[in-house]
């Protein structure tokens, strides 16, 4: 059966909807979004890729009611979610996921140690292997063992202690209890610190970060991530490996439903 456009499945009124993606296939690039309710804690549809006329149709499947009802949308940033959802919800309050903003921060601190480590001394290499973890764990996390491996990387790595104490400025931003203004102006400090000094590792990310600020900074209006939506897609995976990976999308599509959606009363 070739791939079709869904309509929602559960017809209930929900006010925040998650967007998030899930690989078919590993390694294939081959996509399918899965779409869900975080407040009442269950998937409302799968659909079979992640174009924006896709998702466009299936929100037009919603009522006029269920429509009007969703105020906020969680999603990653991948521009043809926030077309639609601009196009079809242009009532609703996006919030990009404070989570993806932060992997694709962590992302360019790990460039950079791999740069480093390519370009380093002998017992500097020895020293920056297996530190990628070390380095992308939230600081207050580290056990005393990697603690005293962040130490070392300081002291043998400069420029990583750099990267790494921005990277940890940038992660507590979100965890603070501040309102959408401050939280703004923290985040316009931390540019300018990255910019005076001249953090080239980071530059990619800061093109990410202006092109997605107004959207990131919604984080702070409704306090959303995809931690659910993260939970439903580790309970795909457990799917897919019961099943051998599956490779036909409605038979996957019904199996994530039947066991991730609660049934009809």
């Amino acid at each position: 059966m070739g791939k079709k456009t869904t309509t929602a499945r559960q017809a209930k009124i929900i006010r925040v909807l998650n967007i998030d993606e899930i690989a078919l296939e590993k390694g294939h690039g081959n996509f399918v979004l899965v779409l869900s309710a975080p407040e009442e804690g269950y998937v409302l549809d799968v659909l079979p890729d992640r174009e924006r006329k896709t998702l466009e149709k299936w929100l037009d499947g919603l009522t006029p009611e269920m429509q009007k009802a969703i105020q906020v949308v969680n999603l990653d940033m991948w521009e043809p979610y926030t077309l639609a959802i601009k196009a079809k919800l242009s009532h609703a309050c996006i919030v990009v996921d404070r989570f993806h903003v932060t992997k694709n921060l962590n992302h360019c601190l790990t460039a950079a140690r791999r740069e480093i480590q390519r370009e380093a001394a002998a017992d500097v290499k020895e020293q920056l292997k297996g530190s990628r973890w070390v380095l992308v764990k939230n600081q207050e996390n580290l056990n005393e063992q990697q603690c005293a491996k962040l130490e070392s990387l300081y002291l043998v790595a400069p420029e990583l202690k750099v990267c790494h104490q921005l990277k940890e400025q940038f992660r507590k931003i979100f965890e603070t209890s501040m309102d959408r203004e401050k939280a703004r102006a923290a985040l316009m400090r931390w540019i300018d610190q990255v910019e005076k000094m001249h953090v080239t590792a980071f530059q990619s990310f800061l093109v990410t970060l202006r092109n997605w600020f107004e959207l990131i900074l919604n984080y702070f209006l409704e306090r959303w991530t995809n931690a659910f939506a993260e939970g439903i897609n580790n309970k795909i995976k457990l799917i897919k490996r019961r099943a051998f990976e599956f490779t036909n999308f409605d038979h996957f599509r019904l199996r994530i439903l039947l066991e991730c959606t609660p049934n009809p009363t």
